[in-house]
């Protein structure tokens, strides 16, 4: 059932719409294989759906097609794309199924868009003087141009070629110049490296001379510490001799001016030149320098004895010091053979020093026993007061000025077996025994208060105490003051 109706609508003529009865009769259109009678068709000639356009062809038309076709391969042979192109649009709104009219359409299409990009690269190269490039891309133009087209190519190309030697001097010239550039930079960088490091040394020296207008020590001094750094940054230098030369001058004229007021300063420089100066001259300078430190020596070593003799030990002992570094600033000389003396005084000072912490002791023991003492002795009303001072002189043997610490009033100690000396410090227990009057340091009588030692004025009562511990105390107090008696003698030393 189905394929009767399909049969009978595949029979109905597109054209006039009456079935086609039998098969010899009917025709198919060849592009959309519509059913037409074959009268019908001819009658047509060609499809009447709409939008097929199918026409029917006849011998004329083909052969017109043929020659169309060899025409439009004509154009293109010629480099006529464009009148090619348009040849083929007109044949192929007629012929739409000609493969080789599509054929020959893009391959005229495909030409002249070579031909466009070939001639559009000349003319940008041309434009920004690029005469060379631009010869290149119209000589490849020329393969797709026409006589109109060639003429124009033609012309661009000789006005390249005057162009391009022109060029090629103007591009010769900029690359000499462009090497003379570099060359002057380089012969610049050059000069510059060689006035840097090669002329440094040139050009220190020059600044070093120019600068050297010393008129006074310490100007000299400044100018010897330039000269010393200009040879440690130039050892072996060409102006090595001239700057050890100068360095010798300053040396020795600093040396020279300095060792009366700092012969240390004037040795450090004279040991930089000793083995450099004429042996006359050098002797001399050394003598100098020699008799200035000696002379500081002796005065050392006086400063210590008076010191010592004022108990100021330690003010002694800085002293000695300081001497004996100068007993070491000209070892194997005259004056290092005092090293000895100095060394034993020094050992003395040291003695003494640790003997004051000692004797300290010592005194605060015996006052701490006699205040037991004073404790068990029976009351006889008297009563014993700390004295605290410095023995300032002695009138008698047994009289002694003593300043004390807390009032600073002078007072006297009468001591049969105290072994005081001037500038001694002391701390005794005593009892008060009313005022006493004697000369002063002018000369004149002067009513001082008089201490007595409590322990030698108690002395009588020892053998009436039997007590064990009382005798203790006592004996204790003996040692002390035998210890005692010991330091005094070695503070009482004199220095060699």
């Amino acid at each position: 059932m189905n394929e009767d109706i399909l049969k009978s609508a595949k029979s109905i003529c597109t054209f006039c719409q009456t079935p086609i009865k039998n098969e010899s009769e009917e025709y198919l259109c060849p592009s959309c294989h519509s059913p037409y009678h074959a009268d019908c068709w001819e009658e047509n000639k060609g499809c009447a759906v709409y939008g097929c356009g199918e026409k029917k062809k006849i011998n004329n038309e083909e052969v017109s097609l043929n020659e169309a076709i060899i025409n439009i391969e004509y154009l293109i042979n010629r480099n006529q794309f464009s009148e090619a192109i348009i040849e083929c649009k007109q044949l192929l709104k007629l012929e739409k199924r000609s493969t080789e009219l599509k054929n020959l359409y893009n391959r005229a299409v495909a030409l002249i868009n070579n031909k466009i990009n070939l001639l559009t690269s000349g003319d940008e190269a041309f434009n920004r003087k690029d005469y060379k490039s631009a010869e290149i891309y119209y000589r490849n133009v020329l393969k797709y141009a026409d006589e109109v087209e060639t003429n124009f190519i033609n012309a661009r190309l000789e006005i390249s070629k005057e162009k391009i030697p022109d060029q090629k001097r103007k591009k010769l010239f900029q690359n000499i110049l462009i090497i003379i550039l570099i060359l002057a930079i380089l012969s610049a960088i050059g000069y510059l490296g060689y006035y840097a490091f090669v002329l440094k040394e040139d050009r220190d020296y020059t600044e070093l001379v120019r600068s050297d207008n010393s008129k006074d020590l310490k100007s000299m001094e400044q100018m010897l510490g330039k000269y010393e750094f200009f040879l440690r940054n130039y050892p072996d230098g060409k102006y090595r001799k001239r700057i050890i030369d100068r360095i010798n001058q300053y040396s020795y004229q600093i040396a020279n001016g300095y060792y009366k007021n700092d012969w240390r300063l004037s040795l450090r420089y004279f040991n930089k030149i000793a083995n450099s100066i004429d042996t006359a001259d050098a002797k001399n300078l050394m003598n100098n320098i020699y008799n200035s430190a000696f002379e500081e020596y002796r005065q050392k070593i006086s400063n210590a004895k008076k010191l010592n003799s004022v108990s100021k030990y330690s003010e002694a002992l800085n002293e000695l010091n300081n001497a004996m570094n100068i007993l070491n600033s000209f070892p194997g000389s005259e004056i290092a053979k005092e090293r000895n003396i100095v060394e034993s005084n020094m050992q003395l000072l040291n003695k003494k020093i640790s003997s004051i912490v000692k004797i300290n002791e010592i005194n605060r023991e015996i006052t701490d026993k006699d205040r037991e003492l004073n404790g068990q002795l029976p009351s006889s009303g008297s009563k014993t007061v700390l004295l605290e001072g410095r023995v300032v002189r002695y009138t008698d043997p047994d009289l002694f000025t003593v300043k004390e610490s807390s009032k600073g009033e002078l007072v006297v100690v009468k001591s049969l077996d105290g072994d005081f000396s001037a500038g001694q410090s002391i701390k005794l227990e005593c009892l008060t025994s009313g005022n006493i009057t004697i000369p002063d340091d002018t000369g004149k009588n002067r009513e001082y208060k008089l201490y007595l030692p409590y322990f030698e004025n108690n002395s009588s009562n020892e053998q009436t105490f039997s007590d064990p511990e009382k005798d203790a105390i006592y004996e204790r107090v003996k040692i002390l003051k035998t210890q005692k008696a010991k330091i005094d003698s070695l503070l009482k030393m004199n220095l060699m």
